[in-house]
């Protein structure tokens, strides 16, 4: 059986690399959902959507009167 406490430095190193992985990874992630980019986000609709088009009493007053 060995000893794993011959070198620890080793298990330090390891456990570095580790923690810089993840803080890598997560800022990656991130920026990525910063950009909209997440592989398993929606795309936005294509579909034109005005705000208040369709509530009377929101109609933009005609250019020319009525008689």
């Amino acid at each position: 059986m060995r000893n794993t406490m011959r070198r620890p430095w080793v298990r330090l190193v390891a456990g570095a690399a580790t923690i810089a992985l993840i803080g890598v990874v997560g800022f990656g992630i991130y920026l990525a959902n910063l950009a909209g980019d997440l592989p398993w986000q929606e795309d936005p609709t294509r579909i034109p959507i005005t705000p208040f088009a369709d509530i009377p009493g929101f109609a933009l007053p005609s250019a020319t009167p009525q008689p």
